[in-house]
């Protein structure tokens, strides 16, 4: 028997007996051991949160399990394997509510852009550093790179961050991109104004 049908065997199981019967906790015992003794079960982002990563993850895996208990019963063979059904719970939805979850309980905020330059000069703390340029690399929709100066898209507004992050001086920015310092410092600027409100609305619902 494959490791699908497995799968599928013991969520059918499960779905069999009333929650919390001895039963049917035996069927989601081996059901979360098969799972994760299988290898298939995804690691979303891998990069990001150097530092707490680990922490993330465990915090993900125990909201999808305890998601998974409360709703075997909405498991349906024809719509999908189970495996895909985790990970995708898994990457878009627990993942992201563990990250303000962990950062929270160790104390670390992930700032508003709008300090990004007091904190970048003249030494973060490389924890803070690190989740920030975490975030930043994780760009989930993409407009922090897809934002740049006009006919120069490697100049754009995550890697002006990344930058601004390592305390690079303006000076040595300009040199990098070949431009005024009041070019890139006038996009910046702007650029923080108006992602603000995203960035904090993305942060309070992930």
């Amino acid at each position: 028997m494959n490791l699908d049908e497995r799968l599928k065997q013991l969520a059918l199981t499960a779905q069999q007996y009333p929650p919390k019967t001895p039963e049917w906790q035996e069927a989601l015992k081996q059901l979360f051991h098969t799972i994760l003794s299988s290898g298939k079960l995804c690691r979303p982002y891998r990069g990001t949160f150097i530092y707490h990563y680990e922490e993330i993850y465990q915090e993900a895996k125990q909201d999808l399990f305890e998601y998974i208990c409360k709703n075997i019963h909405k498991y349906e063979p024809e719509r999908g394997e189970l495996m895909a059904w985790c990970n995708f719970l898994l990457e878009v939805r627990f993942f992201r509510q563990a990250i303000p979850k962990v950062l929270g309980r160790r104390g670390i905020h992930i700032m508003s852009l709008a300090d990004l330059d007091k904190e970048a000069s003249p030494d973060p703390s490389p924890d803070l550093a690190e989740e920030i340029k975490s975030y930043i690399e994780l760009d989930p929709d993409n407009f922090l790179k897809e934002t740049y100066i006009k006919n120069y898209p490697k100049a754009n507004f995550s890697a002006l961050l990344k930058l601004r992050l390592e305390g690079r001086p303006w000076q040595e920015i300009s040199e990098i991109y070949g431009m005024s310092i009041s070019t890139l410092s006038s996009f910046y600027q702007r650029c923080l104004s108006k992602f603000i409100p995203r960035i904090k609305e993305y942060l309070k619902n992930i």
